[in-house]
């Protein structure tokens, strides 16, 4: 694959209080390079285990009685009672969408470069690396056939639907959470794989969980995410003071600078975290349930089909399927689960 990168987009910065925080995230790039680095196995090494993951619990058990805010981690259920993960169905046919990206001859792909396992530049190549990665080059190969010529731009979260609006991007592969708001402004594939918001925090730390022990705690969240969400809509009431910066390895580097107490992010990317950072642990139970999904402009209906043709057949395939080597790649040693059961690829779910 030969692949092109253009430099990260500047990320919006966050007003008033939080404009510290920022400042303090940007500093401390660094500092979070260095600790990847570091975690990065070398050939033939073992990976640590991280517990927790993407397994979702059904039941969040309670560490305070009587401060849980959340006690079901439960599937979003849209206005018109449709699933979210519901996606168009399949097709080979070549629309408008699909035309502009093989007249082009290239596909423009929305990325992350820091998060650890999924999007990821290395530090001894500079290539980025990771599960997402390699789906993204499945669905260049089903778009623009072998050896398909990539563009990877890396894109902090919060910018995530505005440069898929703006045509900046053909689409987006980055951990996204398909969710019914966000459906209102992008388009989504079919599930890839399935996750839910957990809490990161030092393993010296008092906080419990999603509860009262973070009463005065300065818990952070990506700009645009679910997370960030979750905590505006009931991290406040627990008594947690809210950091909102450009991507979540910025909460990592604020953990890390002693200027933040604990994160919330999808537990798979979390689970990351952690196996970069072994002071890091998860804790408690995922508190929602959260697909991942590729996002597209609203328009580009024949895109999402021909996304989902290449995901029928990253899915499929048993143990040989591409889904099961990329997890097997990259996440299977991250991933332990209480259960000793190992996530698979959800089921896909169409609309028509």
């Amino acid at each position: 694959m030969r692949t092109t990168r253009t430099a990260e987009h500047g990320r919006s910065r966050p007003r008033g209080r939080n404009r510290l925080a920022w400042a303090l995230a940007a500093a401390g790039t660094t500092l979070a390079a260095v600790m990847l680095a570091g975690a990065l196995p070398q050939d033939g090494e073992a990976r640590p285990a991280v517990r927790g993951g993407a397994d979702p619990a059904t039941t969040v058990s309670d560490h305070r009685p009587g401060d849980r805010v959340r006690h079901l981690a439960e599937r979003e259920v849209c206005a018109d009672g449709r699933d979210p993960a519901e996606s168009l169905a399949p097709s080979p046919d070549t629309g408008v969408a699909v035309r502009r990206i093989q007249e082009r001859g290239e596909l423009v792909v929305g990325v992350d470069q820091n998060s650890y396992l999924w999007g990821y530049r290395t530090p001894d190549t500079g290539k980025i690396v990771g599960f997402d990665i390699d789906l993204t080059r499945a669905i260049a190969t089903e778009l623009l056939g072998p050896d398909p010529r990539i563009v990877l731009r890396a894109v902090p979260t919060s910018e995530r639907v505005r440069l898929i609006q703006d045509r900046e991007v053909d689409m987006v592969v980055r951990t996204m959470s398909i969710t019914c708001d966000r459906w209102q402004e992008v388009a989504f594939s079919t599930a890839y794989f399935e996750a839910g918001q957990q809490v990161l925090a030092p393993r010296h730390s008092d906080i419990t969980g999603f509860d009262g022990s973070l009463d005065g705690a300065r818990v952070c969240s990506a700009e645009g995410s679910a997370a960030e969400d979750l905590l505006e809509a009931e991290g406040r009431a627990l008594g947690a003071e809210l950091l909102h910066v450009g991507n979540h390895l910025d909460c990592l580097v604020l953990i890390q600078l002693g200027q933040a107490d604990a994160l919330i992010t999808d537990s798979a990317l979390a689970a990351g975290h952690a196996a970069q950072d072994p002071g890091m642990h998860l804790i408690g139970d995922p508190l929602t349930l959260e697909p991942y999904g590729v996002a597209m402009h609203l328009d580009d209906t024949d895109l999402v089909r021909r996304v989902n043709r290449a995901l029928e057949d990253f899915r499929g395939g048993g143990a040989d399927s591409g889904w099961q080597q990329a997890y097997g790649s990259w996440l299977a040693a991250h991933m332990d689960h209480a259960n000793g059961s190992a996530p698979a690829p959800p089921d896909p779910l169409y609309r028509d």
